[in-house]
């Protein structure tokens, strides 16, 4: 189950890690993607596209390497669950968007996006179940 469990570690910060590193070369895109959603209001917009990409790189890394990874799997849960909640927003209103989860690779149909943050977010929660157990390897081995 260890080897389970660092595999799919690797897998999750690998994610975020790309992810977030695709919309940090291209923040104005970004902040284009998210405007798409028409959830925010455009002021929160520029922010949230500067920031947003370095958390997610930040968390990527402190689940790859971190001491404190079970901080980073909690924030890139509610993260994620952000995402599906925003995904299945704009799916649901017909929105012909896409997510932006990679950037300008994004080009995925917004329902096969929805599943994927879904899978996303079944590993994660194992994962932060599995790194709270007693007897689970200390947060800061891989």
């Amino acid at each position: 189950m260890n080897w389970v469990a660092r595999g799919l570690r690797l897998l999750a910060g690998g994610i975020f890690l790309v992810a977030g590193g695709l919309k940090v070369v291209d923040p104005a895109h970004f902040a284009a993607d998210i405007d798409h959603f028409r959830l925010l209001p455009y002021f929160a917009v520029g922010p949230l596209a500067l920031y947003l990409p370095w958390l997610e790189i930040i968390c990527g890394l402190a689940v790859l390497a971190g001491p404190a990874r079970r901080s980073a799997l909690v924030v890139l849960f509610a993260l994620t669950l952000i995402f599906i909640v925003a995904i299945a927003s704009a799916w649901m209103r017909g929105l012909d968007i896409r997510c932006g989860c990679f950037g300008a690779a994004s080009t995925a149909p917004l329902a096969y996006d929805l599943v994927f943050d879904l899978v996303l977010c079944v590993v994660l929660a194992w994962l932060l179940r599995v790194d709270g157990r007693p007897g689970s390897p200390p947060s800061h081995n891989v």
